[in-house]
């Protein structure tokens, strides 16, 4: 009788693969377009399985989602709620970091995109109202300038999705666009 000499994964550990997989399929593919079974042979279980971890496929995507939120927040977020004096650049220079994870940024435009589903939508939503409330209690920073800077922030996550700073080096167009919005009449660098 063979034995399995495999060592066992524990369950934290699968959990953590899975999102890294599902990150990776959902946000190319969105919630409809996105398949478990491709997730679930990217980190080598069985389809069965990937449904002890995560009940369904709607779980997966809002726990993928989940996770892209919690990045947003320490990376983000959290670096302007630490910065002395004007918050805005040291969050702008965070978001810059960020639009470096293309998927990150594909994952929550896929997020965006699945609001015609009642649960994500009111996921969006409330992520979307903790980021912006979040901005606007910051010192001088109010209601105007985090508008500002959230919009400016959409703006570079789709130039990311369209992989504009991969071409910025070619492409003068994409360069000058990437490169614009920064100076000091923005106050607020590339934004959110």
């Amino acid at each position: 009788m063979a034995t399995d000499r495999r060592p066992r994964v524990s369950i934290e550990v699968r959990r953590e693969q899975i999102l890294a997989a599902a990150l990776q399929e959902f946000s190319h593919k969105g919630l409809h377009g996105g398949s478990t079974v491709n997730i679930a042979k990217e980190v080598e279980i069985s389809h069965p399985n990937l449904f002890r971890v995560f009940s369904t496929k709607h779980e997966l995507f809002v726990a993928v989602l989940r996770q892209a939120f919690g990045k947003v927040e320490t990376v983000m977020l959290a670096s302007g709620e630490a910065a002395e004096g004007d918050p805005l650049p040291t969050m702008s220079d965070a978001w810059g970091v960020l639009m470096g994870d293309r998927e990150l940024m594909l994952i929550l435009l896929q997020g965006f995109a699945a609001s015609e589903d009642p649960a994500i939508r009111e996921l969006m939503h409330g992520w979307t109202q903790e980021v912006f409330e979040r901005m606007e209690a910051l010192p001088g920073v109010g209601a105007d300038r985090a508008h500002d800077f959230f919009a400016a922030g959409m703006l570079y996550m789709v130039a990311t999705a369209m992989d504009l700073p991969a071409r910025a080096e070619h492409d003068a167009w994409a360069d000058r666009f990437l490169a614009s919005g920064a100076g000091p009449a923005s106050g607020s660098g590339p934004g959110f």
